[in-house]
């Protein structure tokens, strides 16, 4: 009974934290926008910006108008009219520049659990001096406006401006700001009325933060109020204002020094990478073709470009530019030629001469172990300080990063050919030390030497059963390596070594036509290094040493002399009647393996 409420309660509970975190959830979005500016023939204008917003859940606490400038004269009191026609007040409070120097108003609501669900309308109010603003320029005979609503918060379908002036012998056309000439694709109609002239026009669609700007030619007699040409107010007007040279030359560095370090990294790595293909007779190649200080200096200058159009924002030109700088910083496998292999001689290692280090000429100098979480840490930390410039800004960052995928993601040793017998050591040691551990078994390493004094150029693992059947040579572990796409990949092989004629070969002959059929049926004995001599290829099931240990101790156990081990056995000679441990399946080839007997 006590279980029971105490399952009750802490339900209860539950559903008491998951609403109260669901009414913190809210929703809204900007559904419209309507702009009414009344222009008058001293150059002032007021205007009356009409907001909706669609709320799905409340409340609705504030809306931030991004863009405002800071001589616009905000109403402080704002209106809010609801689907049913009841209203409700806000008041406009400016807030601190942006990251960008803009200016941001915030509509704080008075009442904000009165906007929990519905559609709602925002009507602030402000007057701005449109010449002294600079929005309002002589061109020519007429004058030219140029104006522009704050950034949209969501997209949304249908914003509508409409510019009321004084009357005059010409109405007020849309034209494009660069040529000047009438803008005929643009939804405009115009009513002249009285004296005034009215001129309405319609963007179809508005993006996200996408802010409506129009360009209008007006005639001189609808601003007969406005400075002349010659007005000393007019000229500084049209005095363009001084550059931010410290943010530019700021900026200049920032991408100098960001050109600069990719360029480095592709160039070291490069070199690295060429130092390794040099060890085999190649020379390292990039996706894109020329030496590596051009492909360098075209990865650092393509990555600073593409930062610089972001800033601009220009994000296609940007994104041609990140494709380029990943071209430039990837690394193609070399064009190596593989020779033959002379005569040589198959020798039995100590494990310490066998197992030595990988040699130092072969390898490709990698970043550190601390670079991969330094550069993650950079990457997020440049994602976090964007943010405060754009919402789109750590989606920019993770775009910019892309070369520095293709720098660790190419270039490696995977793409070089197997070096000598350094490149099995890794594989073959675990292996090596698990064979060693069982007690039954013999396994010591067995190397080829192809001349007196040199160092070996292959490694295997050569094991036998304690009391191995007569005429049974070894049981050989190797590495085959075959090509990829992406570079060389190694497949175990275990290599059953016999003579032909003995019990071993009948034995395995047997094994062959009874449990090996299933594990590999393709297998057939093979020539080995001697004309009496015999070899069967066989594959694990996987290729991880513990299959690999697991298939060669099957074998030994088999291929083991049991009269000689235990007299109790000797009854048993019917091979037939054997009970064998099923061997597991080969997995399919991967690669053109390089043959190994």
């Amino acid at each position: 009974m006590h279980l029971r409420r105490v399952v009750a309660a802490a339900v209860a509970l539950f559903a008491l934290l998951s609403t109260s975190r669901a009414r913190a959830w809210q929703e809204a979005h900007q559904v419209g926008d309507d702009v009414e500016v009344r222009v008058e023939s001293d150059g002032t204008a007021s205007v009356r910006h009409l907001l909706k917003w669609g709320v799905a859940h409340g409340p609705l606490r504030w809306i931030d108008l991004i863009g405002v400038d800071p001589s616009v004269d905000l109403a402080p009191e704002v209106a809010i009219e609801g689907d049913r026609g009841r209203t409700w007040s806000a008041h406009t409070v400016r807030l601190a520049p942006g990251p960008l120097g803009e200016g941001i108003v915030r509509i704080a609501v008075d009442d904000p659990r009165a906007l929990m669900r519905g559609t709602f309308t925002f009507e602030v109010r402000w007057r701005v001096d449109l010449v002294a603003g600079g929005v309002l320029v002589k061109d020519g005979g007429t004058w030219r406006l140029s104006f522009g609503s704050p950034p949209a918060a969501d997209g949304f379908e249908g914003a509508k401006t409409t510019f009321d002036f004084p009357a005059a012998p010409d109405a007020p056309r849309p034209i494009r700001p660069d040529t000047g000439l009438v803008d005929d694709g643009v939804v405009a109609s115009v009513r002249r009325e009285g004296d005034r002239d009215q001129l309405e026009l319609v963007r179809p669609h508005v993006g996200r933060s996408e802010s409506v700007r129009w360009t209008v030619r007006v005639d001189a007699h609808a601003l007969s109020r406005v400075p002349g040409p010659a007005s000393p107010a007019v000229a500084e007007i049209r005095t363009a204002p001084e550059p931010d040279r410290v943010r530019g030359v700021s900026l200049l560095a920032l991408l100098a020094a960001l050109g600069g370090a990719l360029g480095t990294l592709v160039w070291r790595k490069a070199r690295s990478f060429d130092a390794a293909c040099g060890a085999y007779g190649g020379v390292a190649r990039g996706l894109l073709p020329g030496p590596v200080a051009l492909r360098a200096a075209v990865a650092g200058a393509a990555l600073a470009g593409a930062v610089g159009l972001q800033t601009a924002d220009e994000a296609l030109g940007a994104a041609v530019l990140v494709a380029l700088a990943v071209l430039a910083a990837a690394i193609r496998a070399p064009r190596l030629g593989r020779p033959a292999r002379g005569p040589g001689r198959w020798l039995m290692l100590r494990p310490d001469d066998a197992f030595l280090p990988r040699d130092a000429a072969t390898e490709v100098r990698g970043p550190p172990g601390w670079a991969v979480p330094v550069a993650l840490a950079l990457v997020s930390l440049a994602a976090v300080v964007a943010r405060r410039f754009s919402a789109e800004g750590p989606w920019l960052v993770l775009l910019d990063s892309a070369p520095l995928v293709a720098l660790a993601a190419t270039g490696r040793r995977s793409q070089l050919p197997p070096h000598g017998a350094r490149d099995a050591v890794p594989w073959l040691l675990p292996s090596f030390r698990r064979l060693r551990a069982i007690d039954a078994l013999r396994a010591v390493p067995w190397a080829r030497v192809a001349a007196e004094g040199a160092a070996f150029d292959e490694l295997r693992l050569l094991v036998l059963p304690r009391v191995a059947i007569p005429g049974l040579l070894g049981i050989e572990v190797a590495l085959a390596w075959g090509t990829t796409p992406v570079g060389w990949a190694p497949t175990p092989e275990i290599l059953v070594r016999f003579l032909e004629g003995s019990a071993a070969a009948a034995l395995v002959s047997t094994l062959m036509s009874t449990v090996l059929s299933k594990v590999a049926p393709s297998a057939r004995p093979s020539p080995g290094r001697r004309p009496d001599e015999r070899v069967v290829r066989l594959s694990p099931s996987a290729s991880s040493p513990s299959s690999v240990v697991a298939l060669v101790r099957a074998l030994a156990h088999e291929l083991t002399d049991r009269r000689a081990a235990s007299p109790a056995e000797a009854t048993r000679t019917a091979l037939e009647r054997r009970s064998l441990r099923p061997l597991p399946a080969p997995p399919r080839p991967f690669g053109a393996g390089a043959p190994t007997c």
